[in-house]
């Protein structure tokens, strides 16, 4: 994607999310500069699918994240890494794992 095309869609991204980021659900700060655009919490374009398992740049595989997120995701499922990133999972493994009560 080229540079003009990347903050068209990021624009489009940011107002679709509420300026959220899609995996932790907080606030992404969106900048031209480029200092701003290296800290933790600048918006990236992420592919939800990722293109080298074969996702595209078609709108519907196309998220925004924060760039901790978009970095520290991996290889790893968008939907697994986001259930992780907002506790959702621990949450699930600490009820699976309570004793029953008797």
């Amino acid at each position: 994607m080229g540079k003009r095309i990347s903050r068209t869609v990021l624009l489009k991204l940011f107002d679709r999310q509420n300026g959220r980021c899609c995996y932790c659900d907080r606030f992404v700060i969106m900048s031209a500069d480029y200092n701003i655009q290296q800290w933790p919490d600048a918006a990236t374009i992420e592919h939800l699918r990722q293109r080298a398992d074969g996702g595209s740049n078609a709108p519907h595989n196309l998220a925004m994240a924060c760039k901790r997120c978009n970095q520290e995701r991996g290889a790893m499922n968008w939907l697994t890494y986001a259930t992780f990133r907002r506790g959702e999972f621990t949450e699930f493994m600490a009820v699976i794992t309570q004793s029953p009560k008797q």
